[in-house]
């Protein structure tokens, strides 16, 4: 006699649980139901009965259920019409008629449309339908394991999509950031360059970084050092400036630059973390000698 294949005792429940395969047998004929439950409790199912559709509903609506072996001929409901209506409310279980009525037409319309998973006669051999039983619990297992993939790729597909529409937001955060502070940036060179004082701005790199309007229109030769180091004469301001009170108070360092006379102040511009650099501010004096001996520049 042949075997029916393995096949493992339970089935898979809601969040990664496991339940026992269950079996569902439908039948008018209380003898036939006695000897499919002694046939099937050998390969370990939970098995329930049900000797009409109506019954059979009823329980599918208690609890799960995911192989129904069904009966054709039965008074008030068939086989088939039990079927479909399983089929509609319960989707995910797998149907298989079992009669010995050969109303061919409806049963193949009804495995055409896929109510039924399988039809199969009586009398049947054991081991045959055992094997058609472990076959249907089987395809029962594989459907749900493919439900659970299709909703794990959802789920994914849901998560990555939030975390888009996230990375979205902080994109456009970060450009309204930069924005704000290009704009705070532009107003910042604005301002300096309205100042009635030349301003030359030394990066905590010791390079000259900027230079206002004024400064290139009243001191081009230190500004044209834009980009590299200061040029040895404001280097010589720069020194004088670090080694006295000078460059803090209000009267500045006096000195001249170019064959001019001018006073000189030095700020440092502080950052959240570590200096940004320093300020120069240069005003020419008006009206006052150039320093030619002993002047720092």
């Amino acid at each position: 006699m042949n075997t029916p294949p393995e096949h493992a005792p339970t089935a898979s429940g809601p969040a990664g649980s496991t339940r026992p395969r269950t079996l569902l047998l439908v039948d008018d004929e209380a003898a036939i139901l006695s000897s499919l439950r002694r046939l099937f409790r050998r390969d370990g199912y939970h098995v329930l009965s049900a000797t009409s559709g109506a019954e059979a509903l009823g329980l599918l609506a208690l609890q799960p259920v995911d192989v129904i072996l069904s009966d054709q001929r039965m008074p008030g409901m068939t086989g088939i019409e039990f079927m479909r209506e399983a089929r509609r409310r319960h989707p995910h279980t797998v149907r298989i008629t079992l009669s010995g009525y050969t109303d061919l037409e409806s049963i193949i319309e009804a495995v055409n449309e896929g109510a039924v998973y399988k039809f199969l006669t009586k009398p049947w051999d054991d081991d045959l339908l055992r094997t058609h039983v472990a076959q249907a619990f089987e395809q029962s297992a594989l459907a749900a394991e493919n439900r659970r993939l299709g909703e794990a790729v959802q789920a994914s597909n849901r998560e990555l999509a939030l975390a888009n529409q996230r990375l979205e937001r902080l994109v456009c955060d970060e450009i309204e950031l930069r924005r704000a502070m290009q704009n705070a940036a532009g107003a910042s060179r604005d301002a300096l360059d309205a100042l009635p004082m030349a301003v030359f701005g030394i990066g905590d790199d010791g390079m000259l970084a900027y230079v206002n309007r004024l400064a290139v229109h009243q001191w081009p030769h230190w500004s044209s050092a834009l980009g590299g180091e200061p040029l040895p004469s404001m280097q010589r301001v720069l020194s004088a400036l670090a080694s006295s009170a000078a460059g803090d108070d209000n009267d500045g360092l006096r000195t001249a630059i170019d064959g001019h006379t001018a006073r000189v102040w030095l700020r440092s511009m502080p950052g959240q973390r570590h200096p940004l650099g320093r300020l120069v501010l240069v005003q020419r004096q008006t009206g006052a000698p150039a320093v030619d001996s002993g002047s720092l520049a």
